[in-house]
């Protein structure tokens, strides 16, 4: 069995504000650690289920989190950031299951640290006019190679989120939302035991019944911006329609390149912070 796991930030038990997720935060580094001990508790997890092969990415941020010296041994790890495929470098139909670690709500959720890829750019991404965050938009790309995501770790506001998409995904909640900067977090011992339970139930229960999500035909991309000066300047790429002041459109073949082309739009509109 080959497993991929997509590992971000804001989810881990307790992770609550920029300070955690910053690398020139102060509790940057304890976040690090955090992040890396969840990661190994749905490495062991998986490995208990069967897995042969696991390939971890980093996914947050500059990409470079995770400390490989702590990982595993068995893991091989993507880092580093400019990735075709973000948040999904690495997945292809060779997997067998996707593993989503330390996620978080998307923007305008009332989540720790929510937000939807870059909060300082965008407010809220729609594909075929339906609202999705990073969970939603990463469990496509999955399914575009035909790769279920069987299990996600993160807050309370996410887990409510995972249900309406898919409730019988293996949904961990390891901290509840106080507001978008404090959380009421799990013991990490206890939510390292409570991931591998969790990933060894989702690979083990459902391995007869695991399904995947993808969108067939052209796929509708709609970005909402947080000014109008930042969608303008997504209109250098062909085929970007304005569609509101602060919103743009774009027609993709298919998941993957809307996948790509809300990384190019959200790199252009950055500039014009």
């Amino acid at each position: 069995m080959k497993i991929y796991i997509s590992a971000d930030i804001e989810g881990i038990s307790g992770v609550v504000n920029n300070s955690f997720t910053m690398p020139q935060g102060h509790e940057y580094q304890r976040a690090r650690k955090l992040m890396t001990d969840e990661v190994n508790a749905a490495v062991k997890g998986a490995k208990e289920a069967g897995a042969s092969e696991i390939l971890v990415n980093d996914s947050h941020g500059p990409m470079t989190n995770i400390l490989i010296e702590d990982l595993d041994e068995e893991v091989v790890l993507i880092s580093g950031d400019k990735k075709p495929l973000g948040m999904m470098e690495g997945i292809d139909s060779s997997y067998d299951a996707v593993l989503l670690i330390g996620y978080h709500s998307r923007h305008n959720a009332a989540g720790v640290l929510a937000h939807s890829y870059h909060g300082r750019v965008i407010s809220e991404i729609k594909i075929n006019h339906k609202i999705v965050g990073e969970f939603e938009f990463n469990t496509l790309v999955a399914g575009y190679y035909r790769v279920p995501v069987v299990f996600v770790s993160g807050d309370d506001v996410l887990a409510q989120q995972v249900k309406a998409f898919d409730e019988k995904i293996e949904n961990l909640i390891v901290k509840k939302a106080i507001s978008r900067y404090t959380a009421e977090s799990l013991q990490p011992k206890k939510v390292h035991r409570l991931i591998e339970e969790g990933v060894y139930k989702s690979l083990k229960e459902e391995s007869n019944n695991l399904t995947f999500h993808s969108i067939d035909g052209p796929i509708e991309l709609e970005i909402t911006f947080l000014n109008s000066g930042m969608a303008e300047y997504t209109l250098l790429i062909p085929g970007v329609e304005l569609i509101e002041a602060n919103k743009v459109r774009y027609i993709a073949k298919n998941i993957v390149e809307a996948y790509k082309m809300r990384t190019a739009l959200t790199t252009l509109a950055a500039y014009t912070l």
